[in-house]
């Protein structure tokens, strides 16, 4: 098909469509306040998408070491994947998606969000880590209802998709009852991401579950893996949010761990942010595995770093957050030398940037300064930086699906793997020229320019333009649930 038809295919020109997605971006709508008790109509985001695409002439930054970055190629989606790559594909029948003004990539993989506070966003920007575990925690959790559940995780999943991020891991720690959970899981059902639900404790008594505790994790969970995520293939899949040994006695992190071992889902602990040994306690505990992911991890010592990697764990460092909250400095680099996975992460909207962008540029410009510290110290000048842009990108995308035990569905453009692609416009004055289209994506490129966003192969944001019924009804909804939780929390 030539460029002149496939234009008329998509009914506007290329120099008028960079003007409409760039003056429509992230127009969803206004809300029906009405049905904002009740679960929406399964939103028509994707109606009228295609089963099969091809993507025409773009910029390939395939994040696969054997194909590297390919220039003016096509790339074919069919039933959700990607099947094939190509200089040029003749899929008449199919959709054509122009991405001769894009840097393609495997959409970003944030491995540790708490979505939920989204309705209280931009709140936490000046708490230190005690003040966030006794407000946020500590009161703002107990007064989310059910439907402030689904609004968070709706509106915040929908933010990651706005910002090229196609896959999450939601830690959820506000499971106050069933219906909590369910209506948060709704909430990312209808967002269109993909996301693994990581089912954490109640937020309605931060001393039980929060302080050396006694309780176990939720059985609520029994349910969730029975009922909700039936199979491990779907595009949402279970995780357990535990507490772990900084915040829980040595028994129930066993119970915990064992039982998401019985479940056969992986596990996910905040550890490390308040002192080390954790990792040194689970090892005693004989329970290290490469199911478990870690986050944060600031002040673990090298060995249990080595101990991490030896036993095939991963962990989630969230750059901006640690470092404002005083955790420590993000421990990326004893990551990658003990031999874990490092993934990056957002943490909390209600405290930073919601973007990975701004999260992976922090943890690669952060690491390099740490690493080039001693020679600074000595008056001296380095010779070479220490970490690469194109790490910093595997941080964002292989990585973080390799954290999630992911790697064989997403994480890079691969034949085989499904459609999770996200296009970054060249266009743009912040993007042009593209020189080097890594250096572009990891350096240059921010929300603003991302164009198109696909998951499990369906468009859900094209032209700059977001897909999403749901949110385009609950805009209102959202301003009013954070409000009255502020409020009921005395904060406002």
């Amino acid at each position: 098909m030539n460029k002149q038809n496939d234009t008329e295919r998509h009914g506007i020109s290329r120099r008028n469509y960079l003007k409409f997605g760039s003056a429509t971006a992230l127009s969803i709508g206004a809300i029906d306040s009405a049905t904002a008790t009740a679960r929406p109509e399964s939103s028509d985001q994707h109606r009228g998408n295609p089963d099969r695409i091809v993507i025409k002439n773009g910029t390939l930054v395939t994040v696969d070491p054997d194909l590297g970055i390919l220039r003016d190629t096509d790339l074919l989606i069919a039933d959700g994947a990607i099947e094939r790559i190509d200089e040029s594909i003749d899929e008449p029948s199919a959709a054509h998606l122009d991405a001769e003004d894009a840097i393609v990539l495997p959409g970003f993989v944030n491995s540790h969000l708490h979505t939920w506070q989204a309705g209280v966003r931009g709140i936490a920007g000046n708490w230190s880590f005690s003040e966030y575990l006794e407000t946020m925690l500590g009161e703002i959790s107990r007064h989310y209802r059910p439907a402030d559940a689904y609004l968070g995780n709706l509106f915040g999943a929908v933010d990651q998709l706005n910002a090229g991020t196609t896959t999450i891991l939601d830690w959820f720690h506000i499971a106050n009852s069933p219906s909590h959970t369910d209506r948060a899981i709704d909430g990312l059902e209808d967002a269109g991401i993909r996301a693994v639900f990581a089912h954490g404790p109640p937020g309605d008594d931060s001393a039980t579950w929060w302080e050396d505790s006694t309780e176990p994790h939720p059985d609520d969970i029994r349910r969730l893996h029975r009922e909700r995520f039936p199979s491990p293939d779907g595009r949402l899949t279970l995780a357990m949010g535990i507490r772990g040994p900084d915040y829980s006695t040595d028994e129930i992190v066993t119970h915990d761990i064992e039982l998401a071992r019985e479940l056969g889902i992986p596990a996910s602990m905040h550890i490390g942010s308040l002192g080390p040994g954790g990792v040194a306690t689970l090892d005693e505990l004989g329970l290290l595995g490469d199911d478990l992911n870690y986050v944060h991890a600031n002040r673990l010592t090298q060995a249990e770093f080595d101990r991490i990697g030896d036993s095939g764990g991963s962990v989630s460092t969230t750059p901006e957050v640690e470092m404002q909250m005083g955790m420590g400095m993000p421990a990326l680099r004893e990551t990658i030398d003990g031999g874990a996975t490092p993934a990056v992460g957002v943490d909390i909207v209600s405290n930073v940037s919601s973007d990975l962008f701004t999260q992976t540029r922090t943890a690669l410009q952060v690491q390099r300064a740490l690493d080039a510290q001693p020679t600074v110290e000595q008056n001296e000048q380095i010779e070479t930086v220490s970490l690469s842009a194109r790490r910093a990108l595997e941080l964002a995308t292989i990585d973080g699906a390799r954290a999630l035990g992911l790697d064989d569905t997403i994480g890079s453009l691969t034949p085989g793997k499904r459609a999770d692609i996200t296009f970054v416009r060249t266009t743009d004055i912040n993007t042009t020229p593209v020189h080097d289209p890594v250096e572009t994506v990891v350096f240059q490129a921010g929300v603003a320019n991302i164009d198109t966003v696909l998951v499990d192969g369906r468009i859900v944001k094209k032209d700059g333009v977001l897909y999403n019924d749901p949110a385009s009804k609950h805009r209102d909804q959202l301003v009013q649930s954070g409000r009255r939780i502020l409020r009921e929390s005395d904060l406002h």
